[in-house]
């Protein structure tokens, strides 16, 4: 592997086990012998970061986030905290067992834990993709929505508060269809 000079300056101080992050930071997959952050393989080239489809610029700021026990903010800037965070994310560095489903941290005593990472642990909403949500396909055929409507009314009798936007959807289709009337729509 070629790497650049930053990149060989902080993966030196990685093979000499000096003050290095392991827990949040790079390690060695026992299994498939890969370099890994949190659940993500990782490949580097030149001085650049590979993380999954993403290409992060290799730069002292970032090495020094993901390499270091204790990152010396006076080398990273908000960039490259910005990107150590979205790589910590992206790759469930900070969650047990690195498993993404999971809510509870991996959390340590140690200072970048309680300096850095605890924050960014409370403020991973504003990183986390929040999806669109369940598809719903309306269909076309009048019986079928009917018998959509009638099982969309009873979850909505039975309590079921989530179904309000379905229901309307499938009312205003069997509406635009002429298969309801006005008055029977609003009721």
């Amino acid at each position: 592997m070629r790497v650049g000079k930053i990149t060989h300056q902080y993966l030196s101080e990685y093979a000499a086990k000096q003050n290095v992050d392991k827990t949040f930071g790079i390690y060695e997959n026992t299994i498939d012998k890969q370099d890994y952050i949190g659940n993500t393989p990782i490949d580097i080239r030149d001085n650049n970061l590979v993380i999954g489809e993403r290409e992060y610029e290799g730069i002292p700021g970032l090495w020094e986030l993901i390499i270091s026990k204790k990152p010396d903010n006076h080398i990273y800037t908000v960039d490259d905290f910005e990107n150590y965070t979205q790589i910590q994310v992206d790759t469930s560095a900070l969650k047990q067992n690195n498993n993404p489903i999971e809510a509870v941290p991996k959390s340590s005593r140690g200072w970048k834990w309680a300096k850095i990472l605890s924050n960014i642990w409370t403020n991973r909403r504003n990183y986390e993709g929040q999806g669109i949500g369940p598809t719903v396909v309306i269909p076309a055929d009048p019986h079928t929505l009917a018998d959509r409507l009638e099982l969309l009314l009873a979850s909505k009798a039975a309590g079921n508060t989530g179904v309000m936007n379905e229901l309307v959807s499938v009312c205003d289709k069997l509406l635009r269809q002429k298969v309801i009337s006005k008055k029977l729509y609003k009721n």
